[in-house]
């Protein structure tokens, strides 16, 4: 019997669940009638928030502990669900699954023993793995899904409303943004230390493109804005400019964020959510890796997608999230990538 009810549990972050959305779409093709919902932290919920294939959104908010967790478990096992995907398999997840009790539980492998070969011994068994997106459909094979690329390649996709269009045309109006010259992004931020290209290499990088004739906006979170202040300081000092580029980190909603994203020619940034922004509205990116490496399978794959990364290292992957400062201290796999790679990276794109 088909399933009625199905439920996904991806509790974060931006990207992993972005990279949900494969399996949300190939799950309502199978299943147009089903009831389809997904538990997420609240912090990211506005990531799904317009999503079509989606009835209900359960949004958490793990800081308030083990309370609203149990609410949320009795919750879902009023549904009576008959399959739940836990596509995030750590002790929240796994006691909302025994929660909801549901007929059937699906989950995607990890990986953990080659993955731990990979970072601590350097054996590499993951060549053949697939990426993170194809992993979770993976999951779902005893359902005889059919998952297919949208027509433009992509397998992610972010779904926007009027009001983030809105908020991302405000912010750029109000910071000297000039109509007509095409917006490149740069995003300095990312989850780790060991995943941030350094932000004065950022800085070089915008004034290069800044002489080109593009505009330059710089994007992230709050906890960005220390990064984006650098890179206007680099601009700055080298052009004069007391305007050198549109800082909006800190300043918009995610949503805004990937509104801004959708209308540039390119996103130059770490492996972040931004990142994986870019790929669900399809704008051509440039991703600078550091400690982790393709196998870890975070990687973004269309065709107007291109990697750099330091392939003469032996000490990568160091960590498949990464660390908040070198464990070797040199940092060399984000330092010796120079402004010049990148640049030339860029102009690869931007004349496809």
């Amino acid at each position: 019997m088909d399933p009625q009810k199905i439920l996904l549990i991806r509790l974060s972050a931006i990207g992993d669940i972005l990279l949900a959305t494969p399996l949300l779409r190939a799950l309502r093709a199978q299943y147009p009638q089903a009831q389809l919902d997904f538990v997420v932290k609240s912090e990211y919920a506005e990531i799904l928030r317009y999503h079509p294939a989606l009835n209900t959104i359960y949004p958490v908010n793990t800081k308030n502990g083990w309370p609203e967790l149990m609410a949320l478990g009795r919750r879902l096992f009023e549904v009576d669900y008959d399959v739940v995907f836990d596509i995030h398999k750590n002790f929240r997840s796994r006691y909302l699954v025994q929660a909801a009790r549901p007929q059937r539980v699906l989950r995607h492998r990890k990986h953990i023993l080659r993955r731990g070969l990979l970072v601590h011994a350097k054996i590499n068994l993951l060549q053949n793995v697939p990426p993170i997106y194809q992993r979770y459909l993976d999951a779902a094979a005893p359902l005889q899904i059919s998952p297919q690329p949208l027509a433009d390649g992509r397998w992610l996709e972010l779904f926007l409303n009027e009001q983030d269009e809105r908020e991302a045309d405000l912010a750029i109006l109000a910071n000297h943004w000039q109509p007509g010259i095409p917006m490149i992004a740069l995003v300095p931020g990312a989850g780790y230390f060991t995943k941030r290209w350094p932000a004065e290499f950022f800085g070089r990088l915008a004034v290069k493109l800044i002489r080109q004739r593009y505009q330059v906006v710089v994007l992230g979170g709050s906890q960005d804005v220390a990064l984006a202040k650098q890179i206007e300081q680099v601009v700055a000092s080298t052009t004069g400019n007391r305007n050198p580029v549109i800082n909006l980190a800190g300043e918009l909603s995610l949503l805004g964020s990937a509104s801004v994203v959708k209308r540039c020619r390119l996103l130059i940034a770490n492996d972040s959510g931004l990142m994986h922004v870019a790929e669900a509205v399809g704008t051509p990116l440039v991703a600078i890796f550091g400690s982790t490496t393709r196998e870890l399978g975070f990687f973004p794959h269309r065709q107007t997608s291109r990697v750099v990364e330091n392939l003469g290292l032996s000490c990568r992957p160091c960590s498949h999230l990464g660390f908040q400062q070198c464990p070797r201290g040199h940092f060399r796999c984000m330092r010796e990538i120079t402004v010049e790679q990148i640049w030339n990276a860029a102009q690869e794109m931007l004349v496809k």
